[in-house]
């Protein structure tokens, strides 16, 4: 089966790119974790996320697959991103503060630190999310979004980097050359693999 291809979101299809994101992530381990209360999570996921799109970076790159870009979509951040000034959270923190109080950010938001510390400092292409709509799953989607830039980092030698929020995901990633080299636990948290690809010189 050939591979879905892909394209660069526009504006107009970051709505749709939110509402794919958090329909894909309400089971997430990290997010459930970082969002425990059930009821209230798919709104704060839907928040999350539209905020996230919002501050569109330059260093940003929203990817959809053609003809499903309703269905799915992945967030790269390029390697000129600076992760060390980073305020592409801000207003996803600021609308969850909004809703769950500043008490949730001792509560849980700290207890995230440790993965924005073990992010590599050398230069990389860094997959902050990938996901699908339950109901289109099994296409190929979300291994098309990884693959475009997989080879972009082939050909530009450049490696990536992820964290796997869910331990199921870990295999998919390893099919495109990404490796587990570290994992952190969240304090009463779950396991996440923090994984790295080194590009394939052909």
């Amino acid at each position: 089966m050939d591979r879905p291809q892909t394209c660069i979101a526009n504006p107009k299809q970051y709505p749709d790119a939110a509402a794919s994101l958090t329909e894909a992530f309400l089971e997430d381990p990290v997010l459930s974790y970082l969002f425990e209360d059930e009821e209230h999570r798919p709104l704060l996921l839907s928040a999350f996320f539209a905020n996230r799109l919002a501050s569109r970076a330059e260093t940003d790159l929203l990817l959809l697959p053609s003809g499903y870009e309703k269905s799915a979509a992945a967030l790269w951040e390029k390697p000129e991103k600076d992760s060390k000034n980073d305020s592409s959270y801000s207003g996803a923190i600021a609308a969850a503060v909004t809703v769950l109080g500043e008490q949730w950010i001792s509560d849980r938001l700290l207890n995230l630190g440790p993965l924005f510390e073990a992010k590599p400092e050398t230069k990389h292409w860094y997959l902050a999310f990938v996901g699908t709509r339950p109901e289109v799953r099994g296409k190929g989607l979300a291994s098309a979004l990884i693959a475009e830039i997989t080879e972009t980092c082939d050909r530009a030698e450049m490696p990536a980097y992820l964290e796997s929020s869910n331990l199921e995901n870990v295999a998919l990633y390893e099919k495109h050359g990404f490796r587990v080299t570290g994992e952190v636990t969240l304090k009463n948290g779950p396991i996440v693999p923090l994984m790295w690809r080194e590009p394939l010189f052909k």
